[in-house]
């Protein structure tokens, strides 16, 4: 049966790293390849899969109707299918009725900020605001013919309350200091979400296949098809990083962008 499984999260909360791991369990806790865990070729906001699915040039559309083509794009690559799909997604949440469930990572927006500036090599100040605009659309450009299409991240609480909503199909949370606490519980915990059995021998091999020095070591040799810009994909993966390196007026604004969410995941208590 076809369908889609979402790896959905907003970006840099460990989605990528997700993504290898369920690669390495599926093989059994192989090693892998980070340039070579794309499923199918499919990148899920690939300009060249939409204009052949829906028989447009997204050159040609404006961002509206990108966003409207979008969803039967994908249909028709999944009628085509007959095995559910892992696609990765920093979107926000829809209601597609081929989706067949989705895993959501969490992160504590301060320091998404910062792996977030790192990754796009901006400011701090200008990662605080792009995740706190509302309906926020990345990859869009005036001027030259990017090779993805634009991408509705909107902002950071935007992101995370379309996917808490209630949804017609289950969705499983997770949040990335969990799985930096203990990839092992968080990985058997997330697995029968989409619809794998729980081997735990598998599960220890591809923590340690997956583990952040292996990752960093290979896209030090080799490079990193996803890095934009001069800065490395694979960071420290600190928890509450931000502490020492965010000043007091960047804290606050993070934290009066996105309070009612914060609170709400616990990253914030609720007297704060």
């Amino acid at each position: 049966m076809s369908g889609i499984y979402w790896l959905a999260s907003y970006p840099k909360s460990g989605n990528t790293w997700l993504r290898l791991l369920l690669h390495s369990y599926v093989a059994g806790g192989a090693a892998v390849d980070i340039n070579g865990a794309a499923p199918d070729g499919w990148n899920v906001n690939g300009r060249t899969q939409f204009d052949e699915a829906v028989g447009l040039a997204a050159s040609d559309l404006t961002d509206a109707e990108i966003l409207a083509w979008w969803p039967a794009a994908l249909q028709k690559w999944v009628q085509a299918r007959a095995e559910p799909a892992y696609l990765k997604t920093h979107g926000m949440a829809a209601p597609w009725d081929f989706t067949r469930g989705a895993v959501y990572l969490v992160r504590d927006p301060r320091d998404v900020a910062l792996s977030l500036a790192r990754h796009t090599d901006r400011s701090l100040d200008t990662a605080i605001e792009i995740m706190g605009t509302r309906d926020k659309l990345m990859n869009r450009s005036r001027y030259w013919l990017q090779r993805r299409l634009l991408q509705s991240w909107g902002s950071w609480s935007q992101n995370v309350e379309s996917w808490l909503a209630p949804a017609p199909f289950p969705v499983h949370i997770v949040s990335y200091e969990a799985m930096r606490a203990d990839p092992a519980a968080a990985l058997s915990g997330l697995l029968p979400a989409l619809g794998f059995q729980v081997d735990p021998g598998a599960i220890k091999a591809a923590v340690a296949a997956t583990a952040l020095e292996t990752l960093q070591a290979q896209e030090a040799a080799k490079g990193f098809v996803e890095a934009e810009g001069p800065n490395r994909f694979f960071g420290e993966g600190r928890v509450q990083g931000w502490r020492d390196r965010l000043t007091p007026a960047q804290i606050a604004r993070i934290e009066t962008d996105h309070g009612p969410v914060m609170r709400r995941l616990g990253y914030l208590d609720a007297h704060h």
